[in-house]
């Protein structure tokens, strides 16, 4: 437990500048995380912080989302943060799943995921109109 601490210790000291994420210090987060027993254990602390820091430049798409993408063990994780607080970074995560199904049925499912997120109160503008967008992006990729 000690050692999540420690990730957690860096990922909470990540410094900003003009509104972008240092990501030297992500890199340094994402080698730490490597380190661990199990670095997956590292997934959850990253996705609070990238609701906790939302509306800022967290990369494109930047250290966390690589090392999170490394593994589909995340998707139970990405929809309770797309449920707890979306922001654009995991509504375009969201996307880039979806992007990948080739199954009306699993393309349907995460344009539900999305959709919420429309009326979400800790959505801000740009996750919205970016959530708009995928699910209509998502919605022609079924109509053919």
């Amino acid at each position: 437990m000690e050692d999540v601490r420690r990730i957690q210790a860096l990922i909470a000291a990540i410094p900003f500048e003009d509104n972008e994420a240092d990501q030297v210090a992500m890199d340094e987060v994402v080698d730490q995380a490597r380190r661990l027993d199990d670095p997956r254990r590292a997934v959850p602390l990253m996705f609070r912080w990238m609701e906790e820091h939302g509306q800022r430049d967290l990369g494109s798409p930047g250290a966390f989302v690589h090392f999170i993408e490394e593994g589909m063990d995340y998707v139970p994780e990405l929809e309770a943060s797309l449920s707890a607080k979306p922001v654009c970074i995991t509504v375009w995560m969201a996307n880039r799943i979806a992007n990948g199904e080739t199954g009306a049925a699993e393309i349907k499912r995460w344009i539900g995921l999305l959709e919420p997120v429309l009326s979400h109160p800790d959505a801000d503008a740009q996750c919205r109109d970016d959530a708009r967008d995928f699910i209509d992006h998502q919605s022609a990729r079924l109509q053919g």
